[in-house]
């Protein structure tokens, strides 16, 4: 019979001696009974150790000894002794092993989009799959895992088998080489593109060195998360979407348009997104081309799955910057909602995709306004120009690719006036400069404000396409750089 995920768990932690166990099991005991004074008597017999160890069926914990094993281990009882995954079986045998399972356990739940798949092989990569939510599909990546060594700013990684990694770095899909220090309690990882790994090869001494910079966390893993699936569906729909070129010509001569998905046949989430942004970004260029003043703009995104456009799409940015440019010194503003309900729902690097997004912005001279109250949340995207002109330009979250109006009437822009006026009256993105208004976005999102400067700061002297770099043509880190950048140079504590 498989051993039990109990048992593998013991194993890679290094308690699976009875009296390391119970030193582990019995302070978490103590540390739950704050909340009950019941469970801090609760302890393990080496009987009792020996049933759950063998995964005796008829020896699986019950009530107490259940609640305090969940909170130990942050699995159900009920997958703790059923059989492991058998993706997880087979380096138990191999060097490296444990280090390679604690970074699987680690991936999976550091961050719910992920899941490390370990090979039965050690020729046949190992793959990390990226789950999406609205507008990312979700994709896999190959991936190979190494034991790394940290010193004086730099992470080495120890390669012991060069014809296994050369053969990793060599195909042509999308790998990433991921590093593990296990020394420390604390589990460090480190990732890379298999491309720039190529190039960061040591061929003299076999190792693979890269900056600290690298290190793998909710900044890494968000640009990893956003860029990887952004990418993949981009090159998925390359076919498609040249088509849909001649679509976006048809419908830019109309004031109104609002296509179903059947126009574009066949294409993914992410393709969608990025035809309907593309489109909103020309018909939003096309009808303020002649307006006296800077605009007001009021943006449907609220995740940093929806925001990552702003980073990553190359005709975004360039909207953006145009728009900077031409009204440099007026007082361009946007307006996002962003309600409490979706913060808790995101995870802390969907909320600083989010955050980036909105410094973007600001680094261009775009003051933003952000609300909380979930009933903006059904307001269209649009671009204001008070007493002459208000654009209508939808994709997040539209039923079709696109949802566009333009609109002069005094009563339609007395109406929007209304809505910006109202939104901006309780943001929680308040402050009379940059700095202030970033730093208090940030405590709404729940982010860390001096760690967050301080890992900007590293990435963005880095340049995320030495940690990785986008393969379609429609993408660019170059936005994200700069967003980056501008957060490192504030000040941590101020």
């Amino acid at each position: 019979m498989p051993p039990t995920l109990f048992r593998l768990l013991l194993q890679e932690r290094a308690w699976d001696a009875w009296i390391t166990f119970c030193e582990k099991f019995e302070a978490m005991a103590r540390q739950l009974a704050d909340d009950d004074h019941r469970l801090g008597t609760v302890t393990v017999s080496r009987a009792t150790f020996d049933r759950w160890y063998s995964g005796d069926w008829f020896g699986r914990p019950q009530r107490d000894a259940a609640r305090v094993l969940e909170a130990l281990f942050g699995f159900p009882v009920a997958e703790l002794f059923s059989p492991a995954p058998e993706t997880m079986l087979p380096r138990l045998s191999q060097a490296h092993g444990r280090g390679d399972l604690q970074a699987s356990l680690a991936i999976s739940r550091r961050w719910p989009t992920s899941r490390l798949f370990l090979s039965a092989a050690p020729e046949v990569a190992d793959s990390w799959e990226l789950l999406g939510r609205r507008v990312l599909d979700g994709t896999t990546a190959a991936v190979q895992l190494h034991p790394v060594t940290v010193r004086e700013g730099s992470a080495v990684f120890q390669v012991f088998d060069s014809a296994l990694l050369e053969g990793f770095l060599r195909p042509a899909r999308r790998g990433l080489l991921v590093g593990v220090d296990d020394r420390a309690e604390d589990l460090r990882l480190y990732v890379v593109d298999s491309r720039i790994a190529r190039n960061a090869l040591v061929s003299r001494t076999g190792e693979v060195v890269l900056s600290a910079a690298h290190e793998l966390d909710d900044l890494t893993y968000g640009v990893l998360w956003a860029l990887v699936q952004l990418d993949d569906g981009l090159l998925a729909d390359d076919q498609a979407l040249h088509g849909g070129q001649e679509v976006l010509a048809a419908y830019l001569s109309q004031d109104r348009s609002a296509p179903s998905h059947t126009a574009v046949p066949g294409l993914s989430s992410v393709g969608s997104s990025w035809l309907g942004s593309l489109f909103c970004a020309r018909h939003l260029g096309r009808h303020l081309l002649d307006v006296a003043g800077p605009p007001v703009c009021f943006t449907r995104e609220q995740t940093g799955e929806e925001a990552a456009a702003w980073l990553l799409y190359r005709h975004k940015a360039h909207y953006l910057y145009a728009q900077a440019q031409r009204f440099a010194g007026g007082d361009l503003s946007r307006v996002f909602c962003v309600p409490e309900a979706v913060v808790r729902r995101s995870g802390s690097y969907e909320r600083i995709l989010l955050f980036l997004a909105v410094a973007l912005m600001e680094r261009l001279g775009v003051r933003v306004w952000v609300t909380p109250r979930p009933e903006f949340g059904a307001v269209d995207g649009f671009a204001l120009v008070p007493g002459q002109r208000a654009v209508l330009a939808t994709w997040v979250r539209a039923e079709g690719l696109w949802k566009t109006d333009t609109t002069c009437a005094p009563a339609d822009l007395r109406h929007f006036e209304d809505l910006i006026d109202d939104a901006c009256t309780d943001t929680v993105a308040a402050g009379r400069d940059p700095q202030q208004r970033l730093q208090a976005l940030a405590g709404y999102l729940g982010l860390d404000w001096g760690w967050l400067v301080g890992r900007c700061r590293e990435l963005g002297a880095l340049g995320v396409a030495q940690l990785i770099r986008p393969r379609s043509r429609l993408l660019s880190v170059d936005a994200l750089d700069e967003a980056l950048r501008f957060v490192g140079a504030l000040a941590p504590g101020r």
